[in-house]
């Protein structure tokens, strides 16, 4: 992938992480595990490691939209990197 695909990827995972509808949804998903974490049994083990396994997951997906966002913001470095480059060697020519 192309630095220029990294930074437009980045921008819309961006976008996703800011949009009123994707953070309603976490929230809404992240409140319904930690009232089922707060309301399980504590004899059923196989209930709060599904709960578990579930808020790990979340914050996976979330992470790695996250890094996805970081990507291009290295990808934009290089970017401007490479112009710099382009620059400095028509200067020298």
């Amino acid at each position: 992938m192309t630095p220029e695909d990294r930074r437009i990827r980045a921008t819309d995972a961006k976008h996703l992480l800011e949009h009123p509808m994707f953070i309603e949804a976490f929230d809404a998903v992240e409140k319904h595990l930690h009232m089922q974490a707060i309301g399980c049994d504590s004899d059923n083990a196989q209930k709060a490691l599904r709960i578990v396994i579930s808020q790990q997951l979340l914050a996976g997906v979330k992470r790695e939209i996250q890094r996805i966002v970081q990507d291009g913001i290295v990808a934009e470095v290089q970017l401007n990197e490479l112009e710099q480059k382009r620059k400095f060697a028509m200067f020298r020519r």
